[in-house]
């Protein structure tokens, strides 16, 4: 019975996703289209957080006067990238779970790492807000959030947006019948 709700699950992901899409005043998103989307937003982070990190370094530096900007570029960064994971969330796991054998492990493993980002972020917001932290403490914290960011969007790249993965011409191999 459960191995049948499964299966009937996964033939109605499909159907889902475009209902999700048109619901949301979306395009029907290929994905190819999803993967390069994705991998332009990363470029698009990684510039943020290279500009990021530079002025940490030189909060940690002495230069305590740079905290401001420091504070406002990161929640900046912090903004985008709540979107951007609503962004995947709308397109990136229809499109695992459409994409093979192993889609349905691939979007648990995306809404794990959501989890846990959202959580980090949230406190990252208050460690950054909170004024009464030394400038050099909140730097330093943010030194460790960039190098984090940028250790999951390699990872994120290797284990979801491969183009193996995120392929426009996958054809659907139902498991069960073969």
């Amino acid at each position: 019975m459960v191995a049948d709700l499964t299966h009937a699950l996964q033939r109605l992901a499909p159907v889902a996703r475009i209902l999700q899409l048109l619901v949301a005043g979306g395009d029907i998103v290929n994905p190819s289209e999803v993967r390069d989307h994705l991998l332009a937003d990363h470029r698009t982070i990684r510039d943020r957080l290279l500009s990021i990190e530079k002025l940490a370094e030189e909060v940690v530096a002495n230069q305590r006067q740079l905290l401001g900007p420091l504070c406002e570029k990161t929640e900046v960064l912090l903004a985008g990238l709540r979107n951007h994971m609503s962004w995947e969330d709308l397109h990136l796991r229809p499109a695992l779970l459409e994409a093979d054998a192993w889609g349905r492990e691939r979007a648990a493993l995306l809404d794990r790492d959501h989890a846990e980002q959202r959580q980090l972020l949230e406190l990252k917001l208050e460690h950054l807000r909170d004024r009464t932290q030394p400038p050099i403490l909140i730097a330093r914290g943010l030194l460790e959030l960039v190098e984090l960011l940028r250790d999951d969007m390699d990872r994120e790249e290797e284990l979801l947006l491969d183009p193996r993965i995120l392929r426009d011409d996958v054809v659907g191999i139902d498991v069960e019948a073969g």
